[in-house]
């Protein structure tokens, strides 16, 4: 039987949740965390002018009894809404083929696909919450949650992840919620968990680094609910490089004229 990989495009950020001791909290609110966080970060204004975005990174996917997945992941995006994402096999297990393995994705605002297993659909053909995901409008996901009602932001119990204590906040977002544990000194986010098939899941945050003013994790790993241990290290994040939506088009292989909204 031939096995399928479900490694997500720009999801590829999960993971195991460890059961810590609670601690305690202040009066701060969800939405008031976010705001930290995106000020800690870089500030809601520059953000906000945040024009483009490159990232490339090397994936390391240990698979319990087979062996490590060695990939490489590339993503352009021009916000908001245009980019190309390409995700490919560089070793394995020998019984791993890169059709399994290797996925792209095109999308501009009113178009796109997505290519996996060999096949190539239409972006409106894949779920909605992963449409979502690809055509982002901005170039950090919190910003959007600012616009949220107050009932969708919503501070859980604050905690403790790798000795550190942590404010705790779920966001809902389109049918999907996530949880997103808040470092309390730095306001950075130390890890963010997710329903999976294989149960909750936390990716964690580390290396976080200063790029033009903004600051990222440049290392996520995930333990995957007993289906192996993933590791993203970015070697490459560029912030306002001068990206263009017909830059990206050229990435993906695409000719025609770049579809953009009336």
């Amino acid at each position: 039987m031939k096995r399928t990989f479900g490694i997500s495009l720009l999801g590829i950020l999960l993971l195991g949740l460890v059961s810590t001791p609670v601690v305690a909290q202040d009066d701060m609110t969800a939405r008031g965390i976010l705001e930290a966080h995106i000020e800690a970060t870089g500030g809601l204004t520059a953000w906000k002018e945040v024009k483009d975005l490159t990232s490339l990174a090397d994936i390391s996917f240990e698979i319990p009894q087979m062996g490590t997945l060695m990939l490489k992941l590339e993503s352009f995006t021009v916000f908001p809404g245009y980019g190309y994402t390409n995700i490919e096999l560089l070793s394995g297990p020998a019984v791993v083929t890169a059709d399994q393995v290797n996925q792209k994705a095109y999308y501009t605002p009113l178009e796109g696909w997505v290519e996996a297993n060999g096949t190539r659909s239409n972006l409106s053909e894949v779920p909605a919450a992963q449409r979502t995901q690809l055509q982002r409008t901005s170039s950090k996901n919190e910003l959007a949650y600012l616009d949220l009602p107050d009932s969708v932001l919503v501070r859980l119990d604050d905690d403790v992840l790798n000795e550190k204590p942590v404010y705790v906040i779920s966001v809902t977002d389109k049918g999907q919620t996530i949880k997103y544990l808040v470092d309390k000194e730095t306001k950075y986010i130390a890890g963010q968990a997710t329903q999976t098939p294989v149960g909750e899941v936390l990716s964690v945050m580390s290396d976080y680094r200063d790029v033009g003013g903004f600051i990222f994790p440049f290392v996520q790993t995930a333990e995957m609910g007993g289906q192996g241990t993933q590791v993203i290290t970015f070697t490459t994040i560029e912030v306002n490089a001068g990206l263009t939506a017909a830059a990206i088009a050229a990435k993906a292989g695409v000719s025609k004229k770049v579809a953009t909204p009336e």
